[in-house]
C-alpha cells in the first residue's frame, strides 16, 4: 500500500505488492495452518483497478509467500455501499470460515487498521494482533 492505503501500479499497469520485512519468515513456519486474505479494495469501483488485477496480484503474493495463503476475499466496495463484505463487517470473513469449517472462537486474524480489529470482533475472532506487533515491525527502523 502507498501513502494513501492504495495499491501501487508497476509501469505495466498490474499491481505492485511489496512485502513488508519478516513477513514471509514470519509465516513460512505456519504453512500447514489456513491462512486468509481479506481486503477491502475500493479502487475496484472506482474504476482505479479492475478485480481481475488485484486478483492476479494475490496470485502473485502467494507465490512469493511459497503457496500459503489457501484463499482469499476482495469486497470492491466503497463504505457508503454499507455492503455485508467491506470490513469492518464480518461477510468476508464469516464466508470463509463456513467453506472450511474454521472455529473462528480458536482463531487469529493479523490485520494493519482498526477496521481490521472491529471486523475481528464482528465475526467473533478470538484473538486480534496488529501486523505491527505480529511481525515484529516496531523494532524495525521506518525504513524497509
Amino acid at each position: 500500500m502507498d501513502g494513501r492505503r492504495q495499491l501501487p501500479l508497476g509501469p505495466n499497469g498490474q499491481v505492485k505488492i511489496e512485502l513488508m520485512p519478516r513477513v514471509r519468515e514470519t509465516l513460512a513456519p505456519m504453512a500447514d495452518n489456513l491462512i486468509f486474505v481479506v481486503t477491502n479494495q475500493a479502487d475496484i469501483k472506482r474504476g482505479r483497478l479492475t478485480m481481475a488485477q488485484v486478483e492476479c496480484a494475490l496470485r502473485e503474493l502467494n507465490s512469493t509467500l511459497g503457496g500459503i495463503l489457501r484463499d482469499h476475499r476482495i469486497c470492491p466496495h466503497e463504505e457508503k455501499d454499507a455492503c455485508p463484505c467491506r470490513k469492518p463487517r464480518a461477510a468476508m470473513i464469516t464466508e470463509l470460515a463456513a467453506i472450511y469449517q474454521i472455529d473462528l472462537k480458536a482463531s487469529t486474524m493479523v490485520g494493519d487498521q482498526a477496521t481490521d480489529a472491529e471486523a475481528a470482533r464482528n465475526a467473533g475472532v478470538g484473538r486480534f494482533i496488529y501486523a505491527h506487533e505480529f511481525f515484529g515491525w516496531n523494532h524495525l527502523s521506518s525504513t524497509r
